[in-house]
């Protein structure tokens, strides 16, 4: 696991196709603002992965679609 420690402004690139920039930090908190390929999944790591999860009103959309 890397730890650093940014500011306002400053970014992390990751395999030089993942910016993660730090857009407003403040104490206790911060704001991220990441930029990756459309292949590149990214979600919360509090949330289900995005396969176990069904959002809401799509069944209705499916559906409504056929």
């Amino acid at each position: 696991m890397l730890v650093l420690r940014r500011r306002k402004g400053e970014q992390i690139i990751i395999n030089e196709e993942i910016r993660i920039y730090v857009a407003q930090a403040s104490e206790g908190s911060c704001t991220l603002s990441i930029e990756a390929p459309d292949s590149f999944v990214i979600r919360r790591g509090e949330l289900p992965p995005f396969e176990k999860r069904v959002p809401r009103g799509i069944s209705s959309s499916i559906q409504a679609t056929k």
